[in-house]
């Protein structure tokens, strides 16, 4: 009977050896691969990217009266054309400054690019020392920034046009220290005569 067993045991051992093929290794398992969506350690975390400034409809030029633009009448603020200066304006009797609107060659896609144009800019003129507001609006953005250490407030309305052309809409919100003195635009007044602006095609 021991005989009988370990003759089969033979049998059944060879024929497993005959099975596999020298060199053979055993099949590699396959493991799941660890997969993350949050960022490496270190990694700066990805920022929203910023929606794409407007483009406003029509064409805005220096060659043209009031800047090939449609002004209104806006209560007691007029709109007026300065033919040797191209520059269109509401203007009001009971204000030293106007709402201004020049078109401009430089780039004014962000504050920063504002920060860096203002000295040189007839709308500032000096460096910005404080961004008080920013934001973006369905017609392009705009600033609202100190400049000599706060004793100048100024509403700047950037937007662009078909063409590429951009104009800067701007008033002096410096509270008047008199009925004489420059500035004392609201924001409200800006806001309302830079979004009515409309550029003839």
């Amino acid at each position: 009977m021991l005989k009988t067993g370990l003759f089969v045991f033979s049998i059944v051992t060879a024929a497993a050896a005959c099975g596999k093929k020298e060199g053979d290794q055993p099949a590699a398992v396959d493991k799941p691969t660890a997969t993350s969506d949050k960022p490496a350690a270190g990694d700066p975390p990805a920022k929203p990217a910023k929606p794409a400034l407007p483009v406003n409809n029509g064409t805005p030029s220096k060659d043209k009266d009031m800047l090939n633009l449609e002004l209104a009448p806006m209560g007691n603020w007029k709109p007026e054309w300065d033919a040797d200066a191209k520059v269109a304006k509401w203007s009001n009797e009971e204000y030293m400054t106007g709402i201004v609107i020049r078109i401009v060659k430089d780039k004014l896609d962000t504050v920063d690019d504002l920060k860096n144009e203002a000295p040189m800019m007839m709308q500032l003129g000096t460096a910005i020392t404080k961004v008080v507001e920013e934001k973006q609006t369905p017609m392009g953005w705009y600033a609202i920034v100190e400049s000599d250490e706060g004793k100048n407030t100024t509403m700047v309305y950037i937007q662009k046009y078909e063409g590429g052309t951009q104009i800067v809409c701007s008033g002096n919100l410096t509270p008047r220290k008199d009925p004489t003195s420059a500035g004392g635009i609201t924001k409200e007044e800006v806001t309302k005569a830079c979004e009515s602006i409309k550029a003839k095609s």
